[in-house]
């Protein structure tokens, strides 16, 4: 099936909705990490008290086979459950998010689903089909893998372990480069790192 927006238009509707499900935990900040800003001096000096969780977060968009269909079809590529691998080897979950939505302009009142990606062992694109209400609410799904609720979200992130800031950068620098399959053959292309996810750090409150 065809898609009709781009993965980061996904991302700008589904930050805001992922950062109201972590938002129980803690002070909850989405990050598109950029060396040299968020690690520098006066980052760590700010943030060298306090203890965070560290999310790794991809947006999937929506495709469907024709105008307005409530038949709605998603993808998670093998790379990203690479990337789960590995952000699970550094202490960190991993999820993707989609919007239930057949038009660009209805991604907020559309029903959103998470998948925890995290450890999963698939060497293949895994797709999943879903048919949604008028309203845009799911009200069939098929696939190999199944959506979570917030609970279960959240039980998954507080299993993983708090960090302090250095940590947090450390994983956000380290994550694509490790993850990444993309060799590029010249030094200028060496950080286009096209598995980047968004992150979510979530500020522990003082105990």
């Amino acid at each position: 099936m065809p898609s009709f927006y781009s993965d980061r238009t996904a991302e700008y509707a589904l930050i805001p909705k992922f950062s109201e499900i972590l938002k129980p935990l803690g002070t909850v900040v989405p990050i598109y990490f950029s060396g040299k800003r968020e690690d520098t001096h006066v980052a760590f000096e700010s943030l060298r008290t306090e203890r965070f969780y560290l999310v790794a977060f991809f947006a999937r968009r929506p495709k469907i086979d024709k105008a307005e269909s409530r038949s709605i079809e998603g993808k998670i590529n093998k790379g990203l459950f690479k990337v789960g691998r590995y952000a699970s080897g550094l202490g960190i979950p991993t999820f993707c998010g989609i919007s239930l939505t057949n038009n660009i302009f209805h991604q907020a009142q559309s029903e959103p689903l998470w998948f925890d990606i995290s450890e999963m062992a698939y060497e293949e694109d895994v797709r999943f089909r879903c048919e949604v209400s008028g309203q845009l609410k799911l009200e069939m799904f098929d696939g190999p893998i199944y959506p979570m609720n917030q609970s279960s979200v959240l039980s998954k992130v507080t299993r993983n372990r708090t960090l302090d800031w250095e940590d947090v950068t450390f994983i956000m620098r380290e994550l694509p480069k490790l993850a990444d399959e993309f060799k590029p053959q010249f030094m200028f292309l060496s950080q286009a790192w096209r598995l980047k996810p968004v992150y979510f750090a979530i500020r522990l409150p003082r105990k």
